[in-house]
């Protein structure tokens, strides 16, 4: 099995991909497109994305990305608890003027850094990995911040601990391949859709269906559609899998009420 994550090695990707499967051969990828990519074309079985933190939310990339997809759906979803550390050459922070991580790192670390070290400059990378390659190859100028796993992998000397403004921090990852997943009796399925007006009370129209049908929400967001002001795309997870007769007939008045309805997937629920 080929599995795809974001790298390179040691990454918060690449942690959730060991956690998720012992046995898959894991593939360094360089972006999240490259992941859905290489799902959709089959050179990954599946591919491993990180898609909502507890601090931060949806991660944009990936939720723009999903929409997007032909042959790939989600089938595994996973909760993994997220530990920022600070990391430096010295393990002091004199003479440092950057920190690098993934943006969506930096944002979970927000207030500390700004109270901590406000006069130095953030700079995102394309992982965290990335930022301790790039922070080692720049020299004591740079530190990085990024997993508990990472130091040791890279020579790294440990700042601080545990900087993330939020204590219970958490990242949802969800595994997506080609194959659908079958029901299990426990399941969660995701949609997004769009309307075609904006118009007093269709997205209440959605919401009194689930209602009716006393199926429960665990999620809903909103992103701009990127056609023009005012125009979204609305996502939802809710209980129940898509090959079960009342989420059946409830995705069918859904699609009559909205402009476009995608599923993309129902999968077991973490525990």
């Amino acid at each position: 099995m080929k599995l795809g994550y974001l790298g390179p090695k040691g990454s918060y990707s690449y942690e959730a991909a060991l956690f998720y499967s012992k046995d898959s051969v894991l593939y360094e990828m360089d972006n999240f497109h490259d992941i859905i990519d290489g799902v959709e074309e089959g050179s990954l079985d599946e591919g491993i994305l990180p898609l909502e933190n507890s601090t931060e939310g949806v991660v944009t990339q990936v939720a723009d990305a999903l929409l997007h997809t032909q042959n790939a759906f989600v089938n595994r979803e996973l909760v993994m608890p997220i530990v920022h550390n600070l990391y430096s050459h010295s393990g002091k922070m004199e003479g440092v003027k950057y920190i690098l991580s993934h943006l969506q790192v930096l944002e979970q670390c927000r207030h500390f850094l700004r109270t901590y070290y406000p006069g130095i400059k953030l700079i995102p990378c394309g992982s965290s990995s990335q930022a301790c390659i790039r922070m080692k190859a720049e020299g004591p100028g740079y530190a990085a911040v990024a997993g508990s796993s990472i130091g040791v992998l890279y020579g790294l000397k440990l700042v601080r601990e545990a900087i993330q403004d939020n204590s219970w921090n958490e990242t949802r990852f969800v595994v997506i391949g080609r194959k659908k997943t079958e029901k299990t009796g426990d399941d969660k399925t995701s949609i997004a859709f769009t309307f075609s007006e904006d118009q007093p009370g269709t997205l209440y129209s959605v919401m009194k269906e689930f209602a009716d049908a006393r199926i429960n929400l665990s999620r809903i967001e909103s992103r701009p559609a990127k056609s023009q002001i005012g125009k979204y795309v609305f996502y939802i997870d809710f209980a129940g899998h898509q090959a079960e007769e009342p989420v059946k007939a409830l995705l069918d008045r859904i699609g009559e009420k909205t402009n476009h309805l995608k599923v993309l997937g129902s999968y077991p629920i973490f525990k």
